[in-house]
């Protein structure tokens, strides 16, 4: 297992490299990326965010001091709407100066991929095409989705 370090400790040094224009492998924890990325299996390569649009996964700074990596969904009246691929609730009101990398690649084990993969393009696409529907009606799309894992079970 690859040993702990607290984000904040590390990021000078992330910051760092990408500000010379490297990239930093990082291995996010947490499930709410699922199934794009599984904790301890799975790592990003972080660089820099000049430019983001849609669809982009970034790496960002809670104004209460978390790092989190979401996925940008829509850019609105100067702030930024996110969402972990795994959850069904926005996160308002990013500002793009909270954004500290984007996700220029990861890893599924120790194979990369491209942000710019057929596969991984065609999963940004329906991931975003489902956020408008919830977010009109976020009790249809809950108990959408509890039916479909129900089905899966069985």
């Amino acid at each position: 297992m690859r040993d702990a370090v607290e984000l904040s400790e590390l990021y000078p040094l992330i910051k760092e490299v990408i500000d010379q224009g490297g990239s930093f492998r990082l291995y996010p924890r947490g499930t709410s990326m699922e199934p794009m990325l599984h904790q301890g299996d799975d790592s990003v390569m972080l660089g820099a965010a000049d430019a983001y649009t849609a669809g982009d996964v970034l790496f960002y700074r809670r104004k209460n001091g978390d790092f989190i990596i979401h996925r940008l969904i829509e850019k609105r009246g100067g702030t930024l709407t996110m969402c972990g691929d795994h959850q069904i609730g926005l996160e308002y009101g990013i500002e793009p100066s909270q954004v500290l990398a984007k996700v220029v690649g990861y890893y599924k084990g120790e194979v990369y991929h491209s942000m710019t993969e057929p596969e991984y393009l065609a999963y940004v696409k329906k991931k975003l095409a489902s956020h408008p529907f919830y977010r009109r009606n976020p009790l249809i799309y809950k108990t959408l989705k509890k039916i479909k894992n129900m089905l899966k079970k069985s």
